[in-house]
């Protein structure tokens, strides 16, 4: 028996969005949506009040959520939603995390509003966080992306042996969408670029039916040229687990994707 879908809100129109998506994607793939939202006090809030009637608050707080969740539930058909949760907590990103580990969920499906200011991408986001950080692949539906069947996915690889894992999690949920995988792979080096890197299809280890060069300095600009090239529903990145410089990049290069990609953004962590 497969785990349910996570989806958390916080019920702002790229959430509802999101919950469109993720209702697609839970028909797809025969199973239930899981809907959470974490809850807290504003500090102006709890200055303003004696401390026994804090809990009187939240409890107060906690039941406008559920009744909320409720709402949203009510939009779908009673056989595509679990359970409903309503978690208090000051990092939004973190009872994410918690109730994907405990609840051994086999997707989050996020909403993402896009691309933010420069300080907003410094900072992250709650979507960012969960993204890197999530013991299950995430996928961020930006409030721009159609909601429709995902046919076609682009896999964007820098030719690692570490992508074994991700290309096989990423083949079974395709298999399972019927959708079609697509390697993606960008080199800064425009004019070398292609033969440099169909040397290193040579040595990669995983067989793939379609695969791509593209010869671009901004590896994100390239990305999107390719995804609106071959009309792609989906990119999928493999974040690995590495020394902290590595490391850094890929989460640089996946909070771009993040921010300004227009298809729905499926991440992986090694």
């Amino acid at each position: 028996m497969r785990h349910n879908i996570l989806f958390p809100t916080d019920f702002s129109p790229a959430a509802h969005h999101a919950f469109q998506y993720a209702l697609l994607l839970a028909d797809k793939l025969d199973t239930a949506l899981d809907l959470m939202s974490v809850y807290h006090l504003p500090v102006g809030d709890t200055s303003r009040v004696a401390p026994h009637q804090v809990d009187s608050l939240l409890r107060e707080k906690r039941a406008v959520v559920m009744q909320h969740l409720g709402e949203l539930a009510e939009e779908a058909p009673s056989n595509r939603i679990g359970q409903l949760r309503a978690d208090y907590g000051l990092f939004v990103y973190q009872e994410i995390i918690d109730v994907a580990g405990r609840g051994g969920h086999q997707l989050i499906v996020m909403g993402t509003k896009g691309e933010r200011s420069p300080v907003q991408q410094m900072m992250g986001s709650v979507t960012t966080h969960t993204l890197m950080n999530a013991p299950c692949p995430v996928i961020a539906v930006p409030q721009s992306a159609p909601v429709r069947p995902i046919s076609h996915i682009a896999y964007a690889t820098d030719f690692e042996p570490k992508d074994e894992k991700a290309v096989a999690n990423l083949t079974e949920l395709a298999a399972r969408l019927k959708a079609k995988v697509h390697f993606v792979h960008v080199d800064r080096e425009v004019d070398a670029a292609k033969t440099e890197a169909y040397k290193m299809v040579d040595q990669y280890p995983l067989p793939f039916s379609d695969f791509t060069v593209v010869a671009h300095p901004n590896p994100a600009e390239g990305i999107n040229a390719f995804i609106a090239e071959r009309d792609i529903d989906a990119l999928s990145l493999f974040v690995p687990n590495r020394r902290l410089l590595e490391r850094l990049f890929h989460r640089s290069f996946t909070k771009q994707m993040a921010f300004h990609t227009k298809v729905p953004l499926l991440v992986f962590r090694g």
